[in-house]
């Protein structure tokens, strides 16, 4: 039905043998998206929002659909959304336009992305100007620990990762968001592990950005998105350039566009634009009930397959019925996780091993030596987890 044979709609699934267990770094990419942004390509290549011959016009609206397509994933409006060059633009943008904060709140989960740019600012833990959560055993961040923190640094800045490319879980974004705002915090979620899985409607849970990667929900790479609650104008572009202003001089006078076009600068990424509407367009149509209740059944697949019971290979994280869950990562005893790595790629199979971005949540769970991570999505097959646990297995028996 919804599902059958969906992994013939993935090109890299159907064009090799590849058993494909990397997609915490990367989602396959839709042959839809790829459609649409080859068609630009080859028969509508052109320069969007400055021309005003039809082929130009037509494309620019195609780029406003695009964005309206995004918005429509996060139930907000057209105006609260702008694209980037991927999550680490977006997030290095609030970084910058935060950076006045005295105190900014983190978690030690957060992907490299969502710690550099705070460090690179002079904030530590030493100087009190960072902030770090912790997660708790069940992987979680416990709101009420959050909220005891919220109450000692109010009006302090958090940005925190809703759900981590490493223990796989996401948090109950809901809560921890409502005691930040009591605190008089803003709060920035990086969303890229959980918009392909899980529903994030900001008119509901009214985070203050929330920053996502074309390339992390079946679309194309070097494209992303920021949503801002308040919109763009209050703020200024941390990039500056062509296509922003509506007029300016020599004597520094300078009127921006309004919304989040005053952001955009220089010719956009278009076919990445294009595809990125198209991707989630598609994640709205499939609903992410049914992704949900897929990404269940192949955690079944794994589990009958004997994933979780390989003795070399111990679970970071305890697996949970209530968990919508497509990432599980490994500590090795005995074994190396980059030598199993090295032998099950020889039999096709993609995993990731080794700080996957997020060193301080890693150096803890692993002592340093890194994680066997297997991350799985809707184009998943039984026979695909078959294969990995008997590559495993075989690779383990090389390796003992």
């Amino acid at each position: 039905m919804l599902f059958n044979n969906i992994k013939s709609e993935f090109p890299t699934l159907i064009n090799s043998e590849l058993a494909y267990f990397d997609s915490a770094a990367s989602t396959q990419t839709h042959q839809k998206v790829l459609d649409r942004m080859n068609k630009y390509y080859e028969h509508e290549r052109c320069n969007v929002h400055r021309g005003d011959f039809k082929l130009s016009q037509d494309v620019s609206k195609d780029c406003d659909d695009a964005r309206h397509l995004v918005a429509g994933l996060l139930n907000t409006t057209d105006d609260n959304i702008m694209f980037t060059g991927g999550a680490t633009d977006g997030l290095n943008m609030v970084a910058h336009w935060h950076k006045n904060y005295p105190v900014v709140i983190i978690s030690e989960a957060e992907h490299t992305a969502n710690i550099l740019p705070w460090l690179a600012q002079g904030r530590t833990i030493e100087n009190g100007k960072l902030v770090v959560l912790p997660v708790e055993e069940s992987g979680y961040i416990d709101p009420d620990k959050a909220n005891e923190v919220f109450r000692k640094y109010p009006y302090a800045f958090c940005s925190l990762v809703s759900t981590s490319n490493v223990i796989g879980i996401t948090n109950n974004l809901k809560k921890i968001i409502y005691y930040a705002h009591e605190h008089g915090i803003k709060i920035c979620l990086d969303a890229c592990q959980t918009i392909s899985s899980h529903e994030i409607d900001t008119s509901k849970i009214f985070p203050d950005f929330v920053v996502g990667s074309g390339h992390k929900m079946f679309g194309p790479t070097g494209i992303g998105f920021l949503y801002s609650r308040l919109g763009f104008d209050l703020y200024q572009p941390y990039r500056l350039g062509g296509g922003t202003v509506n007029t300016y001089n020599f004597n520094g006078n300078i009127e921006f566009y309004e919304g989040p076009i005053k952001h955009e600068s220089g010719t956009p990424n278009i076919a990445g634009i294009l595809g990125l509407g198209i991707a989630a367009e598609y994640i709205k149509f499939i609903g992410y009930e049914n992704i949900s209740q897929r990404l269940k059944i192949v955690e079944d697949y794994l589990s009958e397959a004997g994933l979780f019971e390989i003795p070399e290979l111990k679970l970071s994280h305890r697996l949970d019925s209530k968990d919508c869950r497509n990432v599980f990562s490994f500590v090795t005893n005995n074994l190396h996780p980059s030598d199993i790595s090295a032998f099950v790629g020889l039999d096709d199979v993609a995993v990731r091993v080794g700080k996957v971005c997020a060193h301080p949540i890693v150096n803890k769970i692993s002592n340093g030596k890194g994680i066997f991570r297997v991350s799985t999505h809707i184009y998943n097959t039984k026979e695909d987890c078959d294969k990995l646990v008997e590559s495993i297995w075989k690779s383990i028996k090389k390796l003992s």
